[in-house]
Formats: C-alpha cells, sequence, structure tokens
C-alpha cells in the first residue's frame, strides 16, 4: 500500500459556521429566487447561513406539509431528524467554502409529526432583492421516501446506512492509495469534521503528525484480508486532537471494496485512565500530595544534586476524635485543608507529601538549619487554624518536629530522626484535644447509637407538608424525615442528617423516608386524593447508581403507588454537571410518568438556560429568594426570572418557604402559581395531613387581605 501525499495540505480555513440557536421569525422575511429555480417540479428551499428558513416553493411546502406562512423566517433545525442534526450542521458551517455541496440524505419532520427522507443538494447564492445582502444556501430537495417501493433492494440499502451513520464507532472506507471515499456519521459527531470536504483526501492528513510514519509502516505491513490495530491521535475540526483506538482491515483484494476500512473509537478516557493511574503511583489520592514514594524519588533528587536537607514532619492533634465528633467528612475536609495550607507555604525547593492518614512530611533544601527551623514556625503559624464547614466552626491543633543534616547522605535517617522528636513531643503532651471537648465526643457517641437504633424501632419516618394553591387548595405533599425522638420530641433534617452521614447511614434513612413515602402515596388514592402528589428528595449518588431508576419503579409496584403520582426532587447543586448514568434515570422516571423537579432552584449559580437542558418538570424556589421578594432587589429579580422561565418552558414552579401573607401575593402577581410553608401548615404526620385534606386555610388576621382567587 502507498498512502499518496500529494494532495496533502494545511486544514482548509473556512468562515466561522453559523450559529445553531432558533432564530427568532421577526429577524426574516421572505426572499425571492430566480423565477426559473421556483418553478421546479422539486422542493425548493432556501436558508440563511444561520439555518432560518426564506423561502420554500410550493412543492416543498406540499411534499413536508408545512405552512408557508408559519415557517418562514424560523430555524429548520429543528425540523431536522436528531440524528441527521450533526450532519446538517457541519455542511452548514462549511457551506461558505464550497461552490456546490454534495449529496446530503436525510429526514425531515413532515408537518403530521412524520418523517420524510430526502436527497438534498445545496449551493449558494448572493439574495440580490435582501437589503443587507445576505447569503443564501438554496437546496434543492429529492423526496425518496417511498423509493424502496421502486428498488428492490432499496430499503435494505437504507437501513444499511442508517445503521452505519448511527454506529458510535468511526467507520472509514479508504482508497488504494490511502484517500477517503467515504465516513460515516460519528466522524462528525465525534469530530466535527463535513463528509463533503473529507472526501478524496490523505487520510493520514487528519493524523497528529508525529503519528503518520508509524501509522504508514504498520499498514504496509497488514496482509491482505488480514486487520490491524492501532493507537493514533485523529484531527478534531476545531484544531484539537483526540486520542483514538483504531482497526485497519486490508481488503485491497475484495473485487467491491478494493481498499482499506479504518473503524475505531475515541480513547481519551483511556488515555486519562493511565495517566490517571501514573499519577497515583506517586501521588496521594486524597490530597494531591506527593506520597512515600513520591516523595522518596523526589527528595532523592534533590539530595542528589548537592547541600543540605531539612525534613519536617506534621499531624493532626486527636484527628481519630474529630472523625468521631463530627463524622468523616468533616475529617476529610480537615485533611484536605491541612495540605492545602501546606502546598501554598511558597518556599524555593520545597517539596511537600501526605504519608497517609494525617501524617505529612515537609522536605527543603538548606544550607543551615535556620531555614528549616523558619519554615517549620511559618507552618505552625499558617497551617493550624480552625475551618469553616456548613457554618460550623471545627478547631485543631498540628505537632511538628524537624530534623536537618548539612550532608546528608541517607534520607531515611532524617525521617527517623524527625519521626522520633514527633513521638516525644506526643509522650510530653498529656490530655490533648486540640480544642475537642472529650465530653462532646461520647455526647456524640451516644446520638450516634440511638440513631441507629431508631431506625429499627420506627422513630425515623416521613412528615408531609402541603403544596397549596392560592386558595389553599392542596395539590401536592413534600415528604420530609423527622426522628420522633422519646425524650427530645420531633427532631427535623438539621439533626437527622448530620449524624446519619457520620454513622453511614443516610443511605438507610433515605430509604426508609422513601418506603414510606410511597405507602403513603397508595393510602392518598385509597381515600379518594390520587390526584395529590408525593414529592420526595433523592440524594444525588443514588440517582447517579445505574439500578436507581429500576429499583425506584420496582418499588412503587411493590407499595401500589402510581408512578405518575410521585415527583423526585434533586438540588440543583447536584444537577450543574450530571452524570450520563443520572440523566438515563431521570429519563426513565418520565417515561414511566414520574415527575423530575429541581430543589433549591436558584442556589446553584448556574444560568437560568440550565432547564433548557435537564429533563425535568418542575423546579422549586429557594426560600432564601422567598424571604427576601421585594426587599432585596436581586432576590426579587431572580424570583421574576425563575417564574418567568417556568411559565414560558411549561413546567411547575413551587415557591418555598412562603411564611407571610404579603409573600404569598407577590409571588402569585408574578405568576407563581403553587406555595409551600409555614403560613399554610409545617410538617405534619400522616393522620393529621389526611384531616386536613382537600383545603387548608392560611393563618391570617381578619384584616390581612387575601388573594384574588383563580
Amino acid at each position: 500500500m502507498t498512502f499518496d501525499l500529494s494532495k496533502e495540505s494545511s486544514p482548509a480555513q473556512h468562515p466561522p459556521g453559523p450559529s445553531r440557536r432558533l432564530a427568532n421569525a421577526a429577524d426574516a422575511s421572505p426572499v425571492p429566487l430566480i423565477p426559473s429555480i421556483t418553478k421546479l417540479g422539486d422542493p425548493v428551499f432556501a436558508i440563511n447561513t444561520s439555518g432560518v428558513l426564506r423561502y420554500a416553493n410550493d412543492r416543498a411546502t406540499e411534499v413536508l406539509g408545512w405552512d408557508s406562512v408559519a415557517v418562514i423566517g424560523e430555524s429548520v433545525l429543528p425540523l431536522v431528524h436528531p440524528d441527521d442534526l450533526n450532519l446538517v450542521a457541519a455542511s452548514m458551517e462549511t457551506a461558505t467554502g464550497k461552490s456546490y455541496g454534495q449529496l446530503l440524505r436525510i429526514r425531515a419532520r413532515h408537518g403530521r409529526g412524520t418523517w420524510v427522507s430526502l436527497e438534498l443538494r445545496s449551493a449558494m447564492q448572493k439574495s440580490e432583492d435582501s437589503e443587507d445582502g445576505e447569503d443564501l444556501i438554496v437546496i434543492v430537495a429529492r423526496d425518496t421516501t417511498d423509493r424502496h417501493h421502486l428498488d428492490f433492494d432499496q430499503g435494505d440499502v437504507d437501513m444499511l446506512r442508517s445503521v452505519m451513520n448511527n454506529m458510535h464507532g468511526i467507520v472509514t472506507l479508504l482508497s488504494r492509495d490511502g484517500h477517503v471515499r467515504s465516513v460515516n456519521g460519528a466522524v462528525t459527531r465525534l469530530l466535527g469534521h463535513d463528509p463533503e470536504l473529507m472526501r478524496s483526501e490523505p487520510f493520514i492528513s487528519y493524523l497528529h503528525p508525529d503519528d503518520r510514519d508509524r501509522f504508514l509502516d504498520q499498514v504496509h505491513a497488514i496482509p491482505a484480508n488480514a486487520s490491524a490495530d492501532f493507537e493514533v491521535r485523529l484531527r478534531s475540526s476545531n484544531g484539537g486532537h483526540h486520542v483514538c483506538e483504531l482497526s485497519v482491515n486490508n481488503l485491497l483484494d475484495d473485487p467491491v471494496v478494493k481498499g482499506y476500512i479504518v473503524s475505531g473509537r475515541i480513547a481519551s478516557a483511556l488515555v486519562d485512565a493511565r495517566e490517571r493511574v501514573d499519577f497515583l503511583a506517586l501521588h496521594d489520592n486524597r490530597t494531591g500530595l506527593l506520597n512515600r514514594d513520591g516523595f522518596m524519588q523526589s527528595a532523592r533528587a534533590m539530595m542528589a544534586d548537592g547541600g543540605g536537607l531539612g525534613v519536617l514532619v506534621i499531624d493532626i492533634v486527636n484527628f481519630r476524635s474529630i472523625n468521631e465528633l463530627y463524622g468523616e467528612p468533616v475529617g476529610d475536609a480537615v485533611i484536605f485543608a491541612v495540605a492545602q495550607r501546606i502546598e501554598n507555604v511558597r518556599w524555593t525547593d520545597l517539596i511537600t507529601a501526605r504519608f497517609g492518614g494525617d501524617e505529612f512530611v515537609v522536605a527543603v533544601r538548606s544550607s543551615n538549619a535556620a531555614t528549616i527551623e523558619m519554615l517549620h514556625e511559618r507552618v505552625r503559624r499558617e497551617v493550624g487554624q480552625s475551618i469553616i464547614l456548613e457554618d460550623h466552626e471545627v478547631n485543631f491543633a498540628i505537632r511538628t518536629a524537624t530534623a536537618f543534616d548539612a550532608t546528608p547522605k541517607a534520607l531515611d535517617s532524617l525521617l527517623v530522626s524527625a519521626s522520633n522528636k514527633l513521638m516525644s513531643i506526643k509522650r510530653n503532651t498529656h490530655s490533648e484535644s486540640g480544642g475537642i471537648s472529650f465530653d462532646a465526643i461520647n455526647e456524640r457517641r451516644l446520638q450516634l447509637d440511638q440513631l441507629r437504633a431508631s431506625l429499627n424501632n420506627g422513630e425515623i419516618q416521613p412528615f408531609f407538608q402541603p403544596i397549596v394553591d392560592v386558595q389553599g387548595t392542596v395539590t401536592a405533599v413534600e415528604a420530609l424525615v423527622r426522628w420522633v425522638h422519646p425524650v427530645r420530641g420531633v427532631l427535623g433534617v438539621g439533626e437527622i442528617l448530620p449524624l446519619a452521614r457520620m454513622a453511614g447511614l443516610a443511605e438507610a434513612v433515605d430509604d426508609r423516608v422513601l418506603e414510606l413515602a410511597l405507602q403513603f402515596a397508595h393510602r392518598l388514592d385509597q381515600a379518594g386524593h390520587g390526584h395529590i402528589d408525593v414529592h420526595v428528595n433523592v440524594d444525588p449518588k443514588v440517582i447517579a447508581s445505574p439500578s436507581f431508576g429500576h429499583s425506584f419503579l420496582n418499588r412503587c409496584a411493590h407499595h401500589k403507588a402510581r408512578t405518575e403520582q410521585m415527583v423526585v426532587e434533586i438540588t440543583e447543586t447536584d444537577l450543574l454537571a450530571p452524570s450520563a448514568i443520572s440523566l438515563s434515570n431521570m429519563n426513565k422516571l418520565r417515561r414511566a410518568g414520574t415527575h423530575v423537579s429541581i430543589d433549591d432552584f436558584g442556589t446553584g449559580y448556574s444560568s437560568l438556560v440550565h432547564l433548557l437542558e435537564l429533563p425535568v418538570d418542575g423546579v422549586k424556589i429557594d426560600r432564601r429568594f422567598v424571604a427576601g421578594i421585594d426587599i432585596d432587589a436581586a432576590a426579587t429579580n431572580l424570583t421574576t426570572a425563575i417564574v418567568g422561565l417556568s411559565e414560558s418552558l411549561r413546567i411547575t414552579c413551587v415557591a418555598e418557604g412562603v411564611e407571610q401573607p404579603y409573600q404569598r401575593d407577590r409571588l402569585f402577581e408574578l405568576g407563581c402559581q403553587a406555595f409551600q410553608g409555614w403560613l399554610f401548615s409545617h410538617a405534619v404526620p400522616p393522620d393529621e395531613l389526611l384531616t386536613m385534606l382537600p383545603n387548608i386555610t392560611p393563618t391570617l388576621s381578619d384584616d390581612e387581605p387575601r388573594p384574588v382567587p383563580l
């Protein structure tokens, strides 16, 4: 095989591609075209480089069932089948760099909601009648929907083409000299290239320059009708490179193919994993500092360069008690804070490491002991300070010891010397607690034991807070965890969850609440209140589990709870970067009729447009914004925006924390239709809630105005 590089050149530079946003109809008006074109028997369209429809002839509206008045000025991209959208967008982006486009086969939405198969050919035209002289893409289409009725094997060909274009992996057919003959849709989806511009180009021009010679040598060695695997970097349309695993099949002797088939997949995740493994070999996975092996390697390299070496060892006073009092998540936060503060100590020739547990080690090149003592004092001053976590101050202290050798020969002896000093400090210091009360530790241990017992004796249970419309009619309830403590009374979520996390019982508490909430949903339905939704909060770790969607629906069936009566709430901050599994679970619930809502919306500092990207049915305005309405301008503006966007997206909007009549009335004026808060009711046990249905009278004084009924 001889790949011909005569056509190889730097990637063609094209003007920036079209914006893929939907256009406003007011931005456009019909543009007349050449009369001879408009009279063709095939559909003819004209779009601008943003995809806005400027013209459609009568045949086009007939074939596609469009209302020409309604669609002129609108983007055509929403009318393209989702599987074909990448191909269309890529072709539009490079349209201005081509005299005419190659034949495209796509599917477009018919006015009746079905899909029409089309073959498209396009060309650029300057609209002389347009005031701004914008470039237009004139498209002549041909309806191929019924072609399989005429051609014996056309159905199989279409099916094969669809399969190839929808494969997740890259498939490329190369000629004998290594030029691209055809590619599948994955090349566009994964790398962004326009298939039209790839045709007849040398395949190796899309490889990283450093990989080309190796790739050619290996391909030349592939026997006929055999294949070989490679790892190369392929160029994307934006100029970057992706590591890919390719398989090249030599079919030069095949009478039909007469070339090479290259298939593969993006392997960036594999490369990232390898780099991660290499990193973890020398670094601590919790803090990112060097681990013991990494420290020894770096410190010995420093010793080889000559000069004195000072070592500083650090540990956290009574770290085990911090874990017992506050829980392991807080202990982890303390470890991370100490690591970050040590790392932030800027010092020439400084090596920082975590050897494990609460033990940290620092090494510094120095010509005398004074340098290590100065570093010692700075670490003592800057590292052992309290941290603030969730509005709580966590106090801790550190112990330190040093060792120095002007002509070090053995790193181990320096470390042993410093460690022995630290052990001596520990032995000679009594009753150290790092600012932690041992009585508090014992009290917290007792509380953890009580929480474990409460799960077994039924003390952990949900109370239900109503969600009402402006007239006080209950439309939904939210299940909120409560601990019916035999001594301390009813304890809320603020008392339960910190303890549950410390004891590793958070998931068990959530399971208990969900189980009883599903039972109550069935009870509501049996009592004739099946229209009242039941909201349950789901931890982000749980919804990211592959089995969650299936498990949730199975539990609904087990407890005879109707899926369409359930609403799963997820905190907004947990959705800023949802995993593919989380999104899949959300979609699975919605297909089963269960609604998905964003809790505490507005607190995640994400764009309101984030709503457009998530499969959700509703939002809850965080109580902090409700409390600040008409008091804090920012809170009022954000609340107004959330309500307006919810209305435009046709999703429900619930205002949480409504405690005053003026808050409810103001929210109603803004368009909010659902309210939750103490103005109507606090969370109550299931039996008490049933006696309150169907309406709740807000606690208003006689002189307080009531809202205008819906």
